[in-house]
């Protein structure tokens, strides 16, 4: 079957021979689409029309494995689906987790570590799973110079941006099937953006940060090596997830539902499109990877080796079981583990998926 984008209610297919064409810009390409939605009588909204959607996201600037959201607003995806998404930050998952459930920090909707996530709806934070767009764990446990593997970090110093949050659980992943726990390393609190300057300048022995950063560190410290990658180690570690209250899910249904449709073309389009990742990267990214634009490019490179972006929803149900385990068995759980169905609006999930025209013909469930 060919491409996929919908505009509205009207699905546009390509040829095979199509999918064959390298595209030369993602710009000219919703342009081509908004002509025959125009034809059809299918444009998007006005900009007052738009629904207003405010979305909470970790780090600013964005790690480059979140960037399928700045794509899609750089390139109208959103607008194309009636959206106006406007993004938030917030310094690491656990304070966005946190901003979520708060009530007063006025977010729509959350990117969140799924462990975080999944917990927190156990608790009865009233909120609710509704897709992923990178369900693989993308990062690697960097470590300094002369540690050879993940039994060496016994007695080391990890960095981390609090317990239970995205580098915490990252690590513990790694270090339980070599004989470690917590209490054979040391912990230093490291805020996100500081992880690749406490491992430079040896102030932690092992930080977890995503690939760029490991790319990063090995040109400014040579002897940086990673013990492991996540999507490797752990396959079946949830990463991340779209989360947003129940009620709103509920209340704005169809608001959520193209929020997802609009990420899985936001995401099948970059694994076409290097350069416009490229752009929106340069634009987005942190200023150090401009001076190094070759990271940038071997990030983007692996990722799609590694196939780290989600071309559906994102929710296979192996990972989900593989990380409720992995919560259970730290003793997290303690009103029983939650079912798939209660994490997730499966429905939602289920009509977004149809809304795109179905499986961009990878197997997520």
């Amino acid at each position: 079957m060919g491409s996929c984008f919908e505009a509205g209610s009207i699905a546009f297919y390509g040829s095979i021979e199509e999918e064959r064409i390298e595209m030369k810009s993602l710009r000219n390409w919703l342009y081509a689409i908004a002509v025959v939605a125009v034809v059809f009588g299918f444009i998007p909204a006005p900009a007052d029309a738009l629904e207003k959607i405010v979305l909470g996201m970790p780090v600013k600037p964005p790690p480059l494995v979140h960037l399928p959201v700045y794509y899609a607003i750089d390139n109208g995806i959103f607008k194309l689906n009636g959206l106006d998404v406007k993004v938030k930050f917030f310094r690491g998952g656990v304070a966005t987790y946190r901003a979520a459930v708060s009530g007063k920090s006025g977010l729509d909707m959350s990117w969140v570590p799924a462990p975080i996530a999944m917990l927190g709806i156990s608790k009865g934070n009233g909120q609710r799973i509704f897709h992923s767009m990178a369900f693989l764990f993308e990062a690697q446990l960097a470590v300094a110079p002369g540690i050879k593997n993940a039994k060496g970090l016994r007695g080391k110093t990890i960095g981390i941006e609090g317990r239970g949050g995205y580098s915490h659980t990252g690590a513990i992943a790694v270090l339980g099937p070599n004989g470690l726990t917590d209490n054979d390393v040391k912990y230093i609190k490291t805020p996100p953006p500081a992880r690749v300057p406490f491992l430079v300048n040896k102030k932690a022995d092992a930080v977890l940060i995503h690939v760029e950063q490991v790319l990063l560190a090995q040109k400014l410290r040579p002897g940086v090596t990673s013990v492991a990658s996540l999507w490797k180690y752990r396959p079946k570690y949830m990463y991340g997830v779209f989360m947003a209250r129940n009620s709103a899910l509920q209340s704005r249904r169809d608001v959520y539902t193209r929020f997802a449709v609009a990420m899985m073309q936001s995401n099948r389009s970059i694994y076409k499109d290097k350069a416009g990742f490229l752009k929106t990267a340069r634009k987005w990214a942190k200023g150090v990877y401009r001076k190094h634009p070759g990271i940038m490019s071997q990030t983007y490179d692996e990722f799609v080796k590694a196939r780290i972006w989600a071309v559906n929803n994102g929710l296979p149900r192996a990972s989900f079981k593989w990380t409720n385990d992995f919560n259970a068995k730290r003793g997290k759980y303690k009103k029983g583990i939650p079912t798939y169905e209660q994490l997730i609006d499966t429905d939602l999930a289920k009509a977004a998926l149809k809304r795109i025209g179905g499986s961009g013909g990878r197997n997520e469930n």
